[in-house]
């Protein structure tokens, strides 16, 4: 039986601030949207379920003018996750990105986010795995809206490592973390099977490349 308490989420956001206030970070911005200073499209950011931590903190310091919306699941822990990116002022689109069928709704939503401006964050191995395997709901929703994936990969230097199926990953307080934002990559509307799949691979390789 798991318990959860009335405010998890603001608490866990305030360890958050707390935790990554302290960090040293290593950015590698191959995608260029921190130096330009030309107003730019929505992007999917994909980031790996266990490497999620950060990601609310860092896109209200980075693009504090850009809303932004995050896939979460329909279950409690998905309902934390949803509270504390509430906190950065993200909102949350409830579904599964292994389920698309089921997560139709969460798409359509995410969809008009993003022709509404709104970046979107996806865990394409969420919420139940397989660990560093991508689902397809991020390349359909491209397909989707025309909206770039950018892939971000995190690596933190110390680490706290949970026994969930995930092996979330806690960084240590004023350890290095390295964060990689690679090119963003065009999906096109209409590809075949072979081709879709090609991209999922492809996206699913940026994503496990490691952060030198």
């Amino acid at each position: 039986m798991k318990i959860r308490f009335k405010h998890t989420g603001r608490v866990v956001s305030w360890l958050l601030r707390g935790i990554a206030s302290t960090l040293k970070y290593e950015v590698d911005d191959q995608a260029g949207v921190l130096t330009s200073t030309a107003p730019r499209e929505p992007l999917i950011w994909l980031f790996w379920h266990n490497r999620m931590f950060l990601v609310p903190y860092l896109h209200q310091r980075w693009f504090p003018h850009i809303p932004g919306c995050i896939l979460s699941s329909p279950s409690g822990d998905g309902q934390i996750i949803a509270d504390v990116c509430a906190e950065f002022g993200l909102e949350a689109a409830r579904g599964s990105s292994s389920k698309p069928d089921k997560g139709m709704s969460a798409l359509i939503k995410l969809a008009e986010k993003v022709k509404a401006g709104y970046d979107v964050g996806i865990t394409p191995d969420g919420p139940r795995g397989p660990l560093y395997q991508m689902h397809p709901g991020a390349l359909k929703l491209a397909q989707l809206t025309g909206a770039r994936i950018m892939t971000a990969r995190i690596s933190y230097e110390s680490y706290w490592e949970f026994g969930t199926w995930d092996r979330f990953q806690l960084p240590k307080p004023f350890s290095k973390v390295r964060i990689a934002l690679d090119p963003p990559v065009n999906v096109p509307r209409k590809v075949d099977e072979g081709q879709f799949d090609s991209l999922r691979v492809a996206l699913e390789a940026a994503l496990n490349h490691a952060i030198c």
